[in-house]
């Protein structure tokens, strides 16, 4: 028995062939990787964190990526801002993170420093609504305008919304925009014609090749990049490609388990699908781990999906057939 589930959240990753990664105890069909080249690398374990202060010159939501250093003696050092809604917010996420502490890394008994680390501070203003865009002044865009924009295409007949976007794009000369465009096209064919992949995953890819040129650490080009990765699983999923899916979501999951930069209910819907692929591929080890997690990213969003408690456990009892 096929799954079929799809999931249009309003987002591309080339495979690395991480899937045998994200369980090692599942025992895989393809071929065996270096492991000496896929092991990934020790980290420092935090001991102590604490949250940033909400700048009182602000009334708005925010976000702050951070790159750093830990040293051998478990302090951080050489900051640098990937992502930033804001200055102020920026001040207030380096302020924190100069007083995390880890234990760091041991090397032949040894302590030494670990470079390349991020980190992702949300700043959460109460009055404040969710919106898809954070102001940056690490992006070069107009969230105000994209905001209206769709708005306005989303209050009109799927068909005028299509023209209108396709016209936006013929102007369009910032990379985001079109990206932004280029997905919500995607949703408005699926609203014209769910039947109608080749167009949705057209309008995906060209989103995902206009975020490829963009800042890979900047937040709004991970959320927007992540929800067109998680639309175009499912478009994938609908072709019956589950080896595509496989190999399209592994690697992003590998990423997504490992930090704090994606929005859970994505990478809820990303794990969903890996785990639909998986079983229908007969990965059945896949299918049961991802299933599994699925269930649990699902009891900490409120989602309760029993289809994937049976499927969870059917997985399970045919994985040795």
């Amino acid at each position: 028995m096929k799954l079929l589930y799809l999931t249009m959240a309003i987002l591309f990753v080339a495979p690395v062939g991480a899937h045998d990664e994200l369980f090692p105890n599942c025992s895989s069909k393809h071929p065996a990787h270096d492991i000496e080249n896929t092991r990934t690398a020790p980290k420092p374990v935090a001991i102590y964190k604490e949250p940033p202060e909400y700048p009182t010159t602000k009334r708005t939501n925010g976000a702050v990526i951070l790159e750093y250093t830990v040293t051998k003696e478990g302090e951080t050092t050489d900051i640098k801002v990937l992502s930033s809604s804001s200055g102020a917010f920026s001040s207030r996420a380096i302020k924190a993170l100069r007083a995390f502490r880890y234990q760091p890394v041991l090397v032949e008994g040894k302590p030494v420093a670990t470079k390349g680390l991020k980190h992702k501070f949300t700043f959460e203003f109460e009055s404040s609504k969710p919106t898809l865009f954070m102001e940056s002044e690490t992006l070069d865009f107009d969230p105000s305008a994209l905001s209206k924009f769709i708005k306005s295409v989303s209050r009109i007949k799927t068909k005028t919304g299509l023209e209108r976007i396709s016209k936006a794009l013929e102007k369009e000369t910032n990379g985001f925009h079109k990206a932004v465009l280029y997905y919500i096209q995607s949703s408005k064919e699926h609203d014209l014609n769910p039947e109608n992949t080749n167009a949705r995953k057209k309008s995906l890819e060209l989103s995902l090749v206009e975020l490829k040129t963009l800042n890979q650490d900047e937040y709004n080009v991970i959320n927007l990049r992540s929800m067109a990765i998680a639309a175009l699983s499912s478009v994938l999923i609908f072709e019956e490609k589950n080896q595509e899916t496989i190999d399209l979501l592994a690697p992003f999951l590998k990423e997504a388990w490992g930090n704090n930069f994606i929005r859970p209910k994505v990478i809820y819907d990303a794990t969903v699908n890996f785990s639909i692929a998986s079983y229908n591929a007969r990965e059945l080890c896949y299918a049961y781990n991802g299933f599994d997690r699925a269930i649990q990213q699902g009891n900490s969003l409120g989602i309760k999906n029993p289809n994937w408690v049976k499927y969870r456990d059917t997985a399970k009892k045919h994985m040795k057939d």
